[in-house]
């Protein structure tokens, strides 16, 4: 089993690249190399484009999305394509869990503006934070497009506050449930939580000793946690139901 991590960074940044540089040439592949080499470095006029000019995986748009169905396709084929021992071809394994915050410290600069060592995209289909912005439906729909059958589930993180999965008493929380499972998709989890309690908890940890959040496949202790993957969680969009 292998278990790539990371995968909606990319798919990102080959959005970013296809739009920007090889279809409407604003900017060479020189240019964007050398802005990469030196992790933006007096060019952040040029990273704030391939930021926000660009889709963004996440927000039901096939221009990006498309990309997305057949990256993860073909990721899938090529493990596919490698035997074990006894004939039996490996298996993508979606289930990346905590890891993408390793081997994210491990990855320079890339093309949809994120900065060496910052952090991939959390899980892996999980929008990378910042970019969702227009709703859970429409995660869910972008999330739909790819091939789940051949790939042991993927791993998908929401976060709403208490208020928010509570209005109309809950039914358009359970709405949504009910499209995730009419869409397909394999895997769903949640945070609910209010920002100030976890920014709170992060001043004071001693009053949290028993608060638990979930990272990526899994559930920890809030103030266990790396600040770096706490900040990350904190920035995750609150969304709207």
């Amino acid at each position: 089993i292998v278990q790539p991590v990371g995968q909606v960074t990319t798919i990102n940044a080959l959005s970013a690249m296809k739009k920007l540089v090889f279809e409407e040439k604003k900017v060479s592949m020189a240019e964007l190399i050398d802005a990469l080499k030196n992790n933006w470095e007096g060019k952040e006029e040029l990273r704030q484009r391939f930021l926000n000019e660009p889709p963004k995986w996440g927000n039901d748009d096939d221009y990006v999305d498309l990309i997305g169905r057949e990256f993860y396709t073909r990721t899938n084929q090529v493990i596919k394509s490698f035997k074990n021992i006894w004939g039996v071809s490996h298996n993508e394994d979606g289930t990346g869990a905590s890891t993408y915050f390793d081997y994210s410290g491990l990855t320079g600069a890339t093309p949809d503006g994120r900065k060496d060592r910052d952090l991939f995209n959390d899980g892996t289909v999980s929008p990378a934070i910042g970019t969702d912005k227009k709703g859970p439906l429409a995660i869910l729909k972008s999330v739909s497009k790819i091939d789940h059958a051949g790939t042991f589930t993927h791993l998908l993180n929401m976060k709403f506050t208490p208020q928010e999965v509570m209005k109309n008493n809950g039914d358009n929380f359970i709405a949504l449930l009910r499209s995730f499972v009419d869409l397909g998709i394999h895997h769903v989890q949640f945070n609910v939580i209010n920002r100030e309690l976890l920014l709170d908890a992060q001043k004071h940890p001693e009053n949290y000793e028993y608060l638990i959040v979930r990272i990526a496949g899994l559930a920890a202790y809030f103030i266990d946690l790396d600040k770096a993957v706490q900040d990350q969680i904190i920035a995750r969009t609150e969304l709207e139901l």
